[in-house]
């Protein structure tokens, strides 16, 4: 139940950002979560992991593309959007992947990036679990990473978004329990 409502969450802002775009390209798609749920949006998923594209395929019959972020395979300019649903904050080169994704979107195309808030309550109760993936996340400076997407990208938008709190999932901006930030930029021409 829980992180199935977190994903519905995710999935109608995506949706609502995007669904004007004719081609999307969605980085570290993982096992395709969101191509399942949007089958009416033309997606591309690429991730690096062969045994999840695995999944993500059965999953959808959509595109899936097996390469690294920071070395896509299309052409210039070729996708109306690029989103990366808590991908970005889990490279290890974050900077060059932007740069990627700015050649492949089209002028005037969207960027929405969807990261991990780490003053989240959210945030650090998940980090004191041993095993817990958000210890993989390479690095968690907001402000580093809007000043950096802003060089290539107008911002459109920056917000926190979906509350979570004790298994509880509701809406807010405030920071202490948004457990995502957004970033929604325009690719400067």
């Amino acid at each position: 139940g829980f992180v199935k409502m977190i994903l519905e969450k995710e999935t109608e802002y995506i949706y609502r950002e995007l669904k004007d775009c004719q081609r999307i390209l969605d980085i570290g798609c993982g096992i395709g979560s969101f191509e399942q749920k949007l089958q009416n949006l033309n997606i591309v998923g690429l991730e690096d992991s062969e045994e999840m594209l695995k999944e993500a395929r059965k999953g959808s019959d959509k595109t899936f593309v097996l390469r690294n972020a920071k070395n896509l395979p299309f052409r210039d300019s070729s996708f109306d959007a690029v989103f990366y649903a808590t991908t970005l904050e889990f490279l290890d080169n974050y900077q060059k992947a932007i740069q990627e994704a700015r050649r492949v979107t089209k002028p005037n195309g969207k960027l929405l990036v969807m990261m991990l808030n780490p003053e989240s309550e959210y945030f650090h109760e998940h980090s004191r679990k041993e095993d817990s993936y958000f210890r993989k996340i390479k690095y968690t400076d907001l402000n580093g990473t809007i000043d950096y997407i802003s060089k290539f990208y107008h911002i459109v938008r920056k917000e926190y978004f979906l509350g979570i709190r004790r298994q509880q999932i509701f809406d807010t901006h405030d920071k202490r329990f948004a457990s995502l930030y957004v970033i929604i930029g325009e690719k400067l021409n």
